[in-house]
C-alpha cells in the first residue's frame, strides 16, 4: 500500500493493505490440507454424523469462500487507492480486469449455463473459484515487502511438511481414508497427498519441491544458521520422493524446467547485479540439490518400479506416435485435446462454456449418450481455449510472458540480496508450473499455489501513464 494511501485515508489502507492480503493468501494455502486431514480423520471414525462426508468434501467450499472473500478485499483496496487522489494503474490491475472479464463472458456465453465439470464438486472450477484465483493474483501483485514474502514462503514450507509426511505415508501403504480417484491411482502406494488424485499431487507437489529447492539453493542468502538450511534440503528432498511416488509424468516435465532454467539464469547472472562468490555459493547448493535428486532417482529404480515403468511407458506412447502419427499419450490426452480443438471453430470468441469441456465431446460428430467425455482438457492451455475462448488464452498467454520478462529482469537487476533470492524462487516456481500445464489440468485444490505466485512475479513497477 503506498504511502499516499496511509496518509489519507489510513482506515481503508489498513483494511485493504498489503499485509492483510497476504495474511488472508496464506491462511487460505494453509487451510486446504489442514481441513481436508481433520475431514479424512473424522470421515474414517465413521461416526453417523460424517456418514455423509467424503475426502475432498469440504475444500471446494474452502476455496469458493475465500473466493469471495478476497474479491470483497480486492474492491476495498480499489477504493482505498482511489481515496488517495491520484490513483495509480498498473499492469497487474489490467490484467486482473481482463481476466475477470473473460471469465465472466465465458460463464454468461456457455453452452450449458450453471453446469461446471459435469457438477462434480470435487473436480469442477465453480466462478467463485475462479473469483479465488485472481484474487490471489491480485493478492500477490501488492506483496512486495521482504517480511511479507518470506511469510509465504514459510506457508509453502508448511504445507509441504504436511503433505509430504501424508504422502510417505502412503508410499507405505498407510492412509488416513480412501483415495476418491482410486480408479485412476496407477498403484496401491502412488501417492495422492490430501488432495484424493496422483496426478493433482503430482502438480502440487512439484509446486512444493520447486519451493523448497529453490530455499535451499538460495539458503546462503537467505538463512543464518546451517540447521535450517539442512532440514529445507531434507524436505526439499522428502518432496521430490513423493512426486516421484506419485507415477505423475508432468511433474518431472515441470521440475526439469525448473533446474533447465536455474543453469540458464547462473550463466546469465554471472553479469548480473550479484557478487562472483554469492553466486558460486549459490551454485554449489544447487549441485548438492540436484546430487540428492539423483540419488532418490537411483534408489527408487533399485528398491520400487515407479520410475522404470513409466519410462517404459513413456518409450510406448513415443513409439506411437512416430509410427501412427496418432498423439494419445499420457491416457488418452489426445483424444482430449482433439474434442477440445474440434469446438473451437464454432466457439472461438467466448469458448464453449467455463469449465464446460464435456460440451465439446457431445457436440462432435457421432456421439451418443454414454459415450466417453471428459471434464478437464489435461492441458491448461487447450482447456482455457476450449471453454473460454481466444481472446482469453491470448489474454493469459500475455500475462505469462509479462511475468516472465519483468521478473527475469527483476533477478538481473536487483541489488538487494535477499529480494534478488525471493524473486528467483517464485519464478522457478513460477516456471515449474507453467511448464507441467502443458500436459495437466487446473483443478481448485491446487491451482491457488500458482496464482498467488503469478502475482508475486508480476511486479508493480512503473503506473500506467494515460496522458499523450
Amino acid at each position: 500500500m503506498t504511502g499516499e494511501v496511509k496518509a489519507q485515508t489510513p482506515l481503508i489502507a489498513k483494511i485493504a493493505s498489503d499485509k492483510v492480503l497476504c495474511y488472508i493468501s496464506m491462511a487460505l494455502l494453509a487451510a486446504l490440507p489442514v481441513v481436508e486431514l481433520f475431514t479424512e480423520i473424522l470421515k474414517s471414525t465413521k461416526l453417523k454424523a460424517f456418514r455423509t462426508w467424503y475426502p475432498s468434501f469440504h475444500q471446494p467450499y474452502v476455496v469458493g469462500i475465500f473466493g469471495i472473500i478476497l474479491t470483497l478485499f480486492v474492491i476495498l483496496s480499489f477504493i482505498g487507492r482511489s481515496a488517495a487522489g491520484k490513483f495509480r494503474f498498473y499492469v497487474a490491475d489490467v490484467f486482473y480486469f481482463t481476466l475477470m472479464a473473460f471469465m465472466l463472458i465465458s460463464m454468461f456465453c456457455s453452452q450449458n449455463f450453471g453446469v461446471f465439470s459435469e457438477g462434480q464438486k470435487y473436480y469442477m472450477e465453480h466462478p467463485t473459484h475462479f473469483l479465488c484465483y485472481y484474487g490471489l493474483f491480485y493478492a500477490g501483485s501488492m506483496i512486495e515487502d521482504t517480511k511479507l514474502r518470506r511469510n509465504v514462503l514459510a506457508t509453502y514450507v508448511i504445507v509441504a511438511i504436511i503433505q509430504g509426511i501424508v504422502a510417505f505415508l502412503q508410499t507405505r501403504g498407510i492412509e488416513i481414508s480412501y483415495c476418491l480417484f482410486e480408479a485412476d491411482r496407477p498403484g496401491y502406494t502412488a501417492t495422492y497427498g490430501l488432495l484424493q488424485n496422483t496426478n493433482f499431487y503430482g502438480t502440487l507437489s512439484c509446486v512444493l519441491t520447486a519451493a523448497t529447492s529453490g530455499l535451499f539453493i538460495m539458503s546462503s542468502k537467505i538463512f543464518k544458521k546451517k540447521a535450517l538450511k539442512w532440514a529445507i534440503f531434507a524436505l526439499a528432498i522428502l518432496m521430490f520422493y513423493t512426486m516421484i511416488a506419485s507415477m505423475a509424468r508432468l511433474a518431472w516435465l515441470g521440475l526439469g524446467a525448473m533446474i533447465l532454467m536455474y543453469i540458464i539464469s547462473f550463466v546469465i547472472m554471472r553479469k548480473g547485479a550479484i557478487d562472483n562468490d554469492s553466486l558460486r555459493q549459490i551454485i554449489i547448493d544447487f549441485i548438492t540439490l540436484i546430487i540428492g535428486f539423483i540419488v532418490v532417482i537411483i534408489l527408487n529404480i533399485i528398491l520400487e518400479p515407479s520410475i522404470t515403468d513409466k519410462l517404459e511407458q513413456t518409450s510406448e506412447d513415443v513409439a506411437e506416435i512416430t509410427e501412427t502419427g496418432n498423439v494419445n499419450i499420457g491416457n488418452g490426452r489426445g483424444d482430449i485435446w482433439r474434442a477440445a480443438l474440434s469446438s473451437v471453430p464454432r466457439h472461438w470468441a467466448t469458448g464453449i462454456g467455463l469449465d464446460n469441456l464435456t460440451a465439446a465431446f457431445r457436440e462432435q460428430p457421432g456421439w451418443q449418450k454414454g459415450m466417453y467425455v471428459q471434464a478437464k482438457g489435461h492441458c491448461e492451455y487447450i482447456h482455457t481455449l476450449a471453454t473460454q475462448g481466444v481472446f482469453a488464452l491470448v489474454n493469459y498467454v500475455a500475462l505469462l510472458l509479462y511475468a516472465t520478462v519483468s521478473t527475469v529482469k527483476g533477478i538481473v537487476h536487483e541489488k538487494n540480496d535477499i529480494k534478488r533470492s525471493f524473486l528467483w524462487i517464485f519464478f522457478g516456481v513460477f516456471v515449474a508450473y507453467i511448464s507441467q500445464a502443458l500436459v495437466s489440468s487446473s483443478v481448485m485444490n491446487v491451482a491457488p499455489y500458482f496464482w498467488l505466485i503469478l502475482g508475486l512475479v508480476t511486479p508493480r513497477i512503473k503506473p500506467i501513464s494515460f496522458k499523450k
